[in-house]
């Protein structure tokens, strides 16, 4: 009995001994990127502070584990939590209090700095980004290769982009990725074609790759599963690119070289046939930013398809072709004019205009069936005159109209299946919001929302309300749900 006592005595200071809370926060933060920090608290019983917001800035949790440790046949628990928020300026991270096994523990009053992201100096990795021209118009085209490369010698478990940022750049991956080796090192290329989207000196901030090295010294077993537990994270950054991008002159918003083409399907009509216009324009350049084309014809009537616009890689250059198609209805013979094209030559460097055939259409007049007035004739008082109302009858005219009818039943059929089937895709969920609804728990939600942070404003706040212990699952995943519906028809 005394032996039991003993040892309740002994574990009851054990815990005493071991209730701690300590947090582990870098003292800096990298402009731009998210600050993460962990706290971790030993005891067998722990209440963890309300942490939701740090100098007025939105703190996430972003997960929490827990750990029981075995020293000296004494068993202590750890509870960790992990937290992000994304900071613009210096901040600090107040004294937070805890309690642990009913005594109140304190963590340190921490300043964090901001600094920028500078090109990393290592001997073993190196990252450069570089621009092929540093010089360009708006809307011209040009390219950025990424050019990564490590030690052969190293062990790489991953390799990441993490923060890829082209802000007021229009871009778009090329597939001539290259790896290949250079002495000791391996060497990893991709490349980009850019557009700059306004004219000023546009900056591309340092890239930064974060890449996984397993410790030589880790365990054989460790590739049977336990690898990443002996992998530490580098992060290594590129040099940033200052782009001097000029305003395109005379007034013009496309450049590089393009070809237009008109062509109509008929010359000579009757007077109430409709003819079909078509232009086309092809070329390479910046063939997005074309202005939508309309058709002013007088004693006409114009009807128009909204253009279509196509647009591929060819060469590791930028093509793309439209069309637009017009149907006209014109009440006499009439003129269309040329399509005047005017882009800047990115090869010249000089303005170039050009313009598509003009068309003469000419339109027969119909003669209209003249109908005569019959005048009876002047009768005799004396006589009577006997009309008789004859009604004619014709079968084939029945039959027309009821097989006429027939069809007209089958196309409303067709037209009723073809809404309701539009009905059930539009009800069809994106995958992203089927994750949302498969979600169970806020971290899992959390996770599957991710990837949308900072993509808008209004879905921040909701991303952000799930660390509110006390808020409605249900209602906020609706929320989420119905906000994300509207990014993705565009509408917002």
């Amino acid at each position: 009995m005394k032996l039991l006592k003993v040892f309740f005595i002994i574990l009851f200071f054990s815990n005493i001994l071991f209730a701690d809370v300590k947090i582990n926060a870098p003292m800096t933060f990298v402009e731009n990127e998210p600050y993460i920090f962990t706290i971790k608290a030993t005891g067998s019983d722990i209440t963890f502070p309300k942490i939701d917001k740090i100098s007025n800035q939105k703190v996430q949790t972003i997960s929490t584990s827990k750990s029981i440790n075995i020293i000296n046949s004494v068993m202590t628990k750890s509870l960790i939590r992990k937290y992000r928020l994304f900071p613009k300026e210096d901040f600090v991270i107040p004294s937070f209090t805890f309690e642990v096994d009913g005594k109140s523990e304190k963590t340190k009053e921490l300043i964090v700095k901001k600094q920028k992201a500078n090109k990393s100096n290592l001997s073993y990795a190196d990252f450069e980004i570089i621009a092929s021209k540093k010089d360009v118009y708006v809307g011209e085209a040009f390219k950025v290769k990424l050019k990564f490369k490590y030690l052969s010698s190293l062990d790489i478990n991953n390799l990441s982009i993490s923060n890829a940022n082209f802000k007021n750049f229009w871009f778009k991956q090329l597939k001539d990725n290259k790896q290949y080796q250079d002495g000791d090192f391996v060497v990893n290329e991709l490349t980009y074609l850019m557009f700059a989207q306004k004219d000023g000196k546009l900056k591309i901030e340092p890239f930064r790759i974060d890449m996984s090295i397993v410790n030589p010294s880790s365990d054989p077993f460790s590739n049977f599963g336990f690898m990443q537990q002996n992998a530490q994270v580098k992060k290594i950054y590129s040099n940033s690119l200052i782009i001097n991008a000029k305003a395109l002159p005379s007034n013009l918003n496309l450049i590089g070289d393009f070809n237009i083409k008109a062509s109509v399907d008929k010359k000579i009509i009757n007077q109430g046939d409709s003819i079909t216009y078509k232009i086309k324009i092809d070329g390479y350049g910046n063939i997005d930013d074309i202005k939508d084309i309309k058709l002013d014809i007088k004693n006409a009537q114009v009807f128009e398809n909204k253009p279509k616009i196509t647009t591929k890689i060819v060469d590791s250059k930028y093509y793309g072709e439209y069309e637009k198609t017009f149907s006209i209805i014109p009440l006499n013979s009439i003129n269309i004019g040329s399509i005047k094209l005017k882009y800047f030559d990115d090869k010249t460097k000089q303005k170039v205009e050009k313009q598509s055939d003009s068309f003469f259409i000419k339109v027969n007049e119909v003669k209209k069936e003249q109908k005569k007035l019959y005048v009876p004739k002047k009768l005799d008082e004396n006589k009577k005159v006997v009309i008789k109302e004859v009604k004619t009858f014709s079968f084939k005219e029945n039959i027309f109209s009821f097989i006429l009818g027939i069809l007209f039943t089958c196309m409303v059929f067709y037209l009723y299946k073809l809404i309701l089937k539009k009905k059930e895709n539009s009800k069809k969920d994106s995958n992203i919001i089927s994750k949302i609804k498969k979600s169970n728990s806020k971290e899992e939600l959390i996770r599957v929302l991710a990837v949308y942070i900072k993509k808008d404003q209004q879905l921040d706040k909701l991303i952000f309300k799930l660390e509110d212990e006390n808020l409605n699952l249900k209602t906020v995943k609706k929320d989420i749900i119905n906000l994300i519906k509207q990014l993705e028809k565009g509408k917002k």
